[in-house]
């Protein structure tokens, strides 16, 4: 009975760290060879444990050692880069294994004995915490994948250093309460500290995308600035104007006059920005896009209700439509001239949420991993727009939405609003 608890806690054990490993991290193999390599691996462990029980007598010792060696497939499974596969296999193998010790020493103390079901209903009980951990922490997690594939080693030591101190607590095996205490005090520091890690990633990204936002601010009040003076420069010439239309209607040339004031029309459309909102955040950010949409070639179709107070971070809203329309501009552009380029941008107000649609075309494919599509974007800010917007989504107690048909890319988003915004605002969406 005591060797079936024990295989179940490893089998659990395993199969939770592996389905972590994926929560947090983005599969780049074919399904086959993610099968092959954890098979082999579990293999190898499994012939390799005797050889080393024999060297080695501390069953825990081995058993550290040996599943240390599970970083091989996820080195070669995983795209990110070595840095992050090394911060979440030892976060993830690090907590899970003081998970581990918490319910072990407990059941010493208790029994003083290890009879096993106090061990397994603890290994249980994270492995149905599993999808809370997705919904919650993967969002956080990838904040700080992110960062780390910009070539941040400093964060990796972090985990590595935790499951040695957790690895130091389980061969010592002196279940006595004066080193249980210390045990739960660790990881409960242990956790607060990825806590805080957690918190000035978010922060650092906050920065990082209210720098672009200024900078999309100043590109747009340059902008309106220079409309404003080029407005100012044309009232000014508006006398001179009159008087030419004038003469040509005193000569009744109306053809003339007729394309002088369309040709003066048109240069006064060029000039003006429109204004595509009432929240100027969003309205610098949207006109930024579509300016850039149009730059290369793509129609935008807007339909547009963002009233100035929503109750909604103007920030966050930005990080949220920045994210969504970068990513469709540049699906659009890569689509070839001679084929339909377009932008559909649908924002509501309706029970108590602001919806967010954005629907764009593109062309060739796009790589999905179970509920989420991979980005295709090189550089140093890949994976941190979608996780962004999850995370955001998450803080305003919405959904976030990917579908992807026909060569047609939608996202929608629904952020609740304060009651007292909701009962103000509230509207009905138009038909889709």
């Amino acid at each position: 009975m005591q060797e079936s608890i024990v295989f179940a806690s490893r089998a659990i054990f395993l199969i939770t760290n592996i389905l972590l490993l994926y929560i947090f991290l983005t599969p780049r193999r074919p399904f086959w060879f993610q099968i092959t390599a954890f098979s082999v691996t579990w293999i190898t462990i499994f012939f390799l444990r005797d050889i080393l029980q024999s060297v080695i007598p501390d069953p825990y010792l081995v058993g550290y050692i040996l599943g240390s060696l599970y970083m091989i497939p996820c080195a070669l499974i995983f795209k990110e880069t070595i840095n992050a596969k090394l911060f979440v296999f030892f976060m993830s193998f690090s907590l899970s294994q003081s998970n581990f010790l918490i319910f072990l020493f407990l059941e010493q103390l208790i029994f003083n004995h290890f009879v096993g079901g106090l061990v397994l209903t603890g290994l249980m009980l994270e492995a149905a915490s599993l999808p809370l951990i997705k919904r919650y922490v993967s969002p956080h997690v990838r904040n700080i994948i992110a960062i780390i594939d910009q070539r941040n080693f400093a964060f990796t030591c972090f985990p590595l250093l935790s499951f040695v101190l957790l690895a130091y607590y389980g061969v010592q095996r002196t279940y006595l309460l004066s080193n249980f205490i210390p045990l739960v005090v660790s990881t409960l520091l242990i956790l607060f500290t990825y806590y805080l890690i957690a918190t000035a990633i978010y922060q650092t990204i906050r920065n990082q995308q209210a720098e672009k936002q200024l900078a999309v601010q100043r590109e747009h009040y340059r902008n309106l600035n220079d409309s404003i003076n080029a407005m100012k420069t044309m009232r000014h010439d508006l006398r001179h104007h009159l008087v030419t239309c004038l003469e040509f209607l005193v000569k009744k040339n109306s053809a003339a006059a007729e394309n002088y004031l369309g040709q003066l029309c048109k240069n006064y459309d060029d000039i003006a920005i429109p204004k595509v909102c009432s929240n100027q955040f969003a309205d610098a950010l949207i006109s930024h896009y579509l300016k850039a949409a149009q730059e290369q070639g793509v129609t935008v179709n807007t339909n547009l209700h963002l009233p100035y107070n929503l109750g909604i971070d103007d920030q966050d809203l930005c990080v949220i439509l920045g994210n969504c329309l970068e990513n469709a501009v540049e699906a659009c552009s890569k689509i070839p001239q001679d084929q339909v380029r377009y932008i559909d941008i649908k924002t509501t107000i309706a029970k108590n949420h602001l919806v967010i649609k954005i629907a764009n075309s593109f062309c060739g494919s796009v790589i999905r991993q179970g509920e989420n599509y991979v980005s295709s974007k090189d550089g140093d800010d890949h994976g941190i727009g979608l996780a962004s917007v999850k995370a955001l989504t998450a803080k305003y107690h919405g959904y976030c939405s990917i579908s992807c048909e026909q060569q047609v890319f939608k996202v929608a988003v629904s952020l609740k609003l304060p009651e007292t915004v909701a009962e103000s605002r509230s509207l009905s969406i138009p038909g889709n």
